[in-house]
């Protein structure tokens, strides 16, 4: 059967400008009751890393959900954005540094321990037993850039450094055609919209590659309503299974983890018994957490629509709602260039894509950055058949790789 496949794809464009100078189901449960070190030690990642990436993705995804009203799909990649933000992070000083850090919720961890768990996490998605979890990273610059960012981006996120090239369409074409191979042409156009006065980009490429474990039979698939948010109903084809999966239900929600073949790797679906909003406020990492102990085996007889979803985000005001602030006026990327410049960020975007359906999942995301100068008897029955929320989650390591709601299926 065809496989799932996950691409993320983030992208950091430096301008030069306007900154200081330089300066298993059933035993899923029980592996969630391991404390988050115990899991990470062998990938050297430090015990809060983790910690900081879920709670920054869940206020990030609660944040763009309160703009959106919850009137339409939501999905990012926590783990996406992170990286991103923390290769850019090697590249700012002072006030700057310190500012991106507590944003990520990284401020208590040493940058160099930060790059250690980054790295750590990488490996760790080498070791998959089932599948391909993989992340590549590169730099095009124009300009020369400080020898220990250089060194950092090779060492601790596996970073290619190349020259960009002064022609803007052969530059365009030469990053375009480096995600389109890192993706397998999943994401082929991140560099098409490239400013004319880029100095410097950074791209972070991720590839998954998995199986279910237990794959929906599509000859019982069948056409059902789904209810929208206004209320109205759709039809579309509903997968089906009945099988022995991890459960938790309480007075808000449903939920199931569907396991992927290597167990470490999970879909988990929330619907809510009430509104989606309700639900939204109490979406956080800490509850997450906590519900994660308390799933159990069940015999569920699930239903979940087939669905698609794609996405085109401006995260910049989120993002400077949450802390970022100097980054986009007075930012001190002075580690990353050898001559003193003065950059900013002046947008953040982020782009993704999910396919769901009994095979599998294939999903990708691009997130931008510009910088310028100046068959069983069921227990339970869960019907996915109106919104409902998923997180697909490392389970070893807990790092959460796409938080996502969905309000309207799109075959």
């Amino acid at each position: 059967m065809k496989g799932k496949l996950f691409t993320v794809v983030l992208v950091c464009m430096m301008f030069g400008g306007g900154c200081k100078p330089a300066e298993e189901p059933a035993s899923t449960a029980q592996s969630s009751s391991l404390s988050d070190s115990a899991k990470n030690k062998a990938y050297d990642i430090h015990e809060g890393f983790i910690k900081a990436e879920r709670t920054f993705g869940t206020e990030l995804f609660q944040y763009m959900s309160a703009q959106d009203g919850l009137k339409d799909n939501l999905l990012i990649s926590p783990y996406s954005l992170q990286q991103m933000l923390m290769m850019t992070a090697n590249g700012a000083a002072g006030d700057t540094l310190k500012e991106m850090k507590a944003a990520l919720y990284l401020s208590d961890i040493h940058d160099s321990a930060i790059n250690e768990s980054s790295f750590g996490l990488m490996k760790r998605f080498e070791s998959l037993t089932e599948g391909d979890l993989m992340t590549a990273n590169a730099v095009w610059t124009r300009l020369e850039t400080e020898p220990d960012f250089k060194q950092t981006i090779k060492q601790y996120f596996f970073g290619s450094v190349f020259k960009m090239d002064d022609n803007i369409k052969t530059a365009k074409n030469s990053i375009s055609q480096w995600a389109a191979g890192q993706t397998k042409g999943r994401i082929d156009d991140i560099a098409d919209h490239l400013s004319p006065k880029a100095v410097l980009v950074l791209i972070n490429a991720v590839y998954f590659q998995a199986k279910w474990a237990l794959p929906f039979d599509p000859n019982v698939s069948a056409e059902e309503h789904f209810f929208l948010p206004d209320g109205s109903a759709k039809k579309l084809l509903m997968m089906k299974q009945t099988a022995r999966l991890a459960y938790l239900e309480n007075d808000l929600f449903q939920a199931v983890k569907l396991p992927y073949e290597d167990q470490q790797l999970s879909f988990t679906l929330f619907l809510p018994k009430k509104t989606p909003a309700s639900f939204m406020s109490l979406f956080t990492n800490q509850n997450i957490k906590a519900w994660d102990r308390e799933f159990q085996p069940k015999t569920v007889k699930l239903s979940m629509p087939r669905f698609t979803l794609k996405g085109r985000y401006n995260v910049k005001y989120a993002l400077r709602d949450m802390g970022l602030i100097s980054v986009f006026s007075d930012a001190d990327f002075s580690r990353m260039f050898t001559e003193g410049r003065g950059v900013s960020i002046d947008d953040v975007n982020h782009h993704t894509f999910i396919k769901v359906n009994e095979s599998g999942t294939e999903a990708a995301a691009a997130s931008s950055a510009e910088i310028v100068e100046a068959g069983l008897a069921p227990d339970v029955t869960l019907t996915a058949n109106r919104p409902f929320f998923f997180a697909i989650t490392d389970e070893q390591t807990t790092s959460l790789l796409f938080l996502g709601f969905v309000a309207n299926p799109h075959e």
